[in-house]
C-alpha cells in the first residue's frame, strides 16, 4: 500500500497552506500537510524525512527567498519537488530563467496550470502527459423552443420588486436577450447572457446524475453589482441585478425567486427541459375518394371521382319532457326557518375563525427571524 505524500509548505501567513488544501482536495488526493515559517526550517524536514512535495512563497521570513530555498534543495536533496508561488508585487523572473529552473513558478491568483504542475510533482510528467483529458460531450439540446414572453414578463417584473433587485433580463442559451427590465444598463447584458446561457444548459448533463430534471441557481457577489441567475429549464434562465454586495437578498431571491422560476417553468410546458427537436404533426387526412371507372369508349377513356361523405352520427331522440301543471306555493315556502342560526352567522367569534380557515397555509408565512435572513428587517 502507497505510503501517503509529506507536503511541506513554507510560509509565514496560512495563505498557501489553503490554497494546497482546495487543490489537493479538488483533485481528491490524501496528504500530510506540514506547515513552517522560514527557509531553514523547510531544509530540516527535508534531511527529517522523506518529503513529496515543497511548497513555497517568494518572500519567507530569514535570509532565503523562495527561489534560492528551491536551487538549494534542488542542489541538496534532488528527489524533491519544489513549487515557488509568488505574488503580482514579488519581483519576476525572465523567461529563460524560468525554462532551466528546476522548480515549478507560478504567481498567485492561480487556476488550472497550477493544478496540472502540482499533479507533475507528485505523479511526474509522464504520468500526466500519458493521460487522455477528452471533454465531455455536450448534450444535443436541439433548437430553442419559442415561448409566450409575455406571460413571462407578467411574472419577472413583480418578482424584481419582491426581491428589491435594480433590474431583471430574461435570456435564452445562445444569449438572445427576451426582456430587459429596470436600471440594466449598468452591466453589458448581452455579454452576461452570452456567457451564462452555455452555463444552464450545462444542467442537463446534471440531471442524469442527480435524477429528474436538475434546477440551478448561480450567484456572483462583486464590489460593484451582485447577479443572480435562475434557470427556466435548460434553454432559458433570468438574472437578478442588484447593487454591490448585496447578501441580504440571497434569502429573497431563495425564496421567491425558486417561486417564480417554478411558474415560468410550467408556462414553458414540456418544452423547458426538451432536449431534441419536437417532431411535426402527421397532415391532415384528405376525404376519403373512390374512383368509379367510366365505361369504355373507343377513342380515349374518363374516369370520374365522387368524394363519399362520411356517415352521419346517429343520436337517440329523447322524448319532450312533462310540462308542470301545478306549483303548490305554500309548500315551497312552508318550511321552518331557525332564526337563530342565522343570526350566529354574524357573531364575531363564527367571523373570525371562517377568516382563519381562509388564511394561507404556514409554508407561505414569514417568520422574523427568516425575515431577518432575508434582509426585509434590520437585527
Amino acid at each position: 500500500m502507497p505510503s501517503i505524500p509529506r507536503i511541506v509548505v513554507v510560509d509565514a501567513s496560512p495563505v498557501i497552506a489553503r490554497i494546497i488544501h482546495g487543490a489537493l482536495a479538488l483533485l481528491s488526493r490524501q496528504y500530510i500537510l506540514i506547515e513552517v515559517p522560514t527557509g531553514e526550517d523547510a531544509w530540516q524536514e527535508v534531511q527529517r524525512s522523506e518529503v513529496a512535495l515543497l511548497v513555497t512563497a517568494y518572500r519567507i521570513p530569514g535570509e532565503m527567498d523562495g527561489v534560492q530555498l528551491a536551487n538549494r534543495i534542488n542542489h541538496e536533496s534532488l528527489r524533491t519537488p519544489v513549487i515557488v508561488l509568488a505574488e503580482e508585487s514579488d519581483p519576476r523572473l525572465d523567461p529563460q530563467s524560468l525554462e532551466e529552473a528546476p522548480f515549478q513558478y507560478f504567481v498567485r491568483p492561480v487556476a488550472e496550470p497550477f493544478l496540472r504542475g502540482l499533479r507533475i510533482a507528485l505523479d511526474g510528467e509522464a504520468a500526466v502527459a500519458a493521460e487522455k483529458t477528452e471533454p465531455a460531450p455536450e448534450a444535443d439540446l436541439g433548437p430553442i423552443p419559442s415561448i409566450n414572453v409575455n406571460k413571462l414578463r407578467d411574472i419577472v417584473v413583480p418578482l424584481m420588486r419582491d426581491v428589491g433587485a435594480m433590474g431583471v433580463i430574461l435570456a435564452d442559451r445562445s444569449g438572445r436577450v427576451l426582456i430587459d427590465q429596470g436600471a440594466t444598463g449598468y452591466i453589458d447584458r448581452e455579454k452576461l447572457a452570452v456567457i451564462m446561457g452555455p452555463a444552464f444548459a450545462r444542467s442537463a448533463d446534471v440531471s442524469p446524475l442527480v435524477g429528474g430534471n436538475a434546477w440551478a441557481m448561480h450567484y456572483y457577489d462583486g464590489e460593484r453589482l451582485d447577479v443572480f441567475g435562475l434557470a427556466l429549464g435548460i434553454h432559458y434562465f433570468m438574472c437578478l441585478i442588484f447593487e454591490g454586495s448585496n447578501r441580504g437578498a440571497f434569502g429573497a431571491v431563495t425564496m421567491f425567486g425558486r417561486r417564480a422560476a417554478d411558474q415560468m417553468i410550467e408556462i414553458i410546458g414540456e418544452a423547458a427541459y426538451h432536449l431534441k427537436a419536437t417532431e411535426p404533426l402527421p397532415p391532415p387526412k384528405e376525404p376519403v375518394a373512390e374512383v368509379v371507372q367510366a365505361p369504355p369508349r373507343k377513342r380515349k377513356k374518363t374516369a370520374e371521382i365522387k368524394e363519399v361523405p362520411a356517415p352521419a352520427e346517429k343520436h337517440p331522440v329523447e322524448p319532450p319532457a312533462e310540462p308542470v301543471t301545478a306549483i303548490d306555493v305554500d309548500a315551497l315556502f312552508r318550511q321552518s326557518i331557525d332564526e337563530g342560526l342565522a343570526a350566529s352567522m354574524f357573531d364575531p367569534g363564527a367571523l373570525s375563525d371562517l377568516a382563519a380557515s381562509l388564511m394561507s397555509d404556514e409554508e407561505e408565512r414569514v417568520g422574523y427571524d427568516e425575515a431577518i435572513d432575508m434582509g426585509i428587517l434590520d437585527e
